[in-house]
């Protein structure tokens, strides 16, 4: 047994592309401006009482989709080149390129990218903050 203990590298991976495959749509929810919120209106009319706070959830969700961005790209900013890269075109661009493309950009052949792409993967999930994606044996 080693000094860490063995970590699950198919869940750990699992971890990271469903958290990279949000990151899109995280960055926009992140991105929106808080004076979107709009105040309560009363028309006065009863209605039935509502314990959610519309405005509470819309800030909590902005909040929450800012820091998973700012942890993917904390995380982004510890792997390796190749790992960087890979992963940058696959999750962070717009559009997402292909494997052939990813290929063509990095010099490397397209059967390496699948290999490439799984170990920036693990990288990332090992180097995102706290340990979150990491799944132990």
């Amino acid at each position: 047994m080693g000094l860490l203990p063995e970590i699950d590298a198919d869940k750990c991976v699992e971890n990271a592309r469903e958290i990279l495959s949000q990151y899109r749509r995280l960055s926009r929810m992140a991105g929106r401006k808080l004076t979107d919120i709009q105040s309560p209106t009363f028309d006065g009319m009863p209605r039935a009482s509502s314990y959610e706070n519309r405005n509470e959830t819309k800030i909590v969700n902005h909040i929450d989709a800012e820091m998973i961005v700012d942890n993917c790209q904390q995380a982004m900013s510890i792997i390796g080149k190749n790992s960087y890269w890979v992963l940058y075109y696959s999750y962070f661009c717009e559009p997402a390129l292909t494997y052939y493309q990813i290929a063509k950009k990095i010099s490397y052949s397209e059967e390496s990218i699948d290999y490439l792409k799984r170990k920036g993967l693990l990288e990332f999930a090992e180097a995102y903050p706290n340990g979150k994606l990491l799944v132990y044996k």
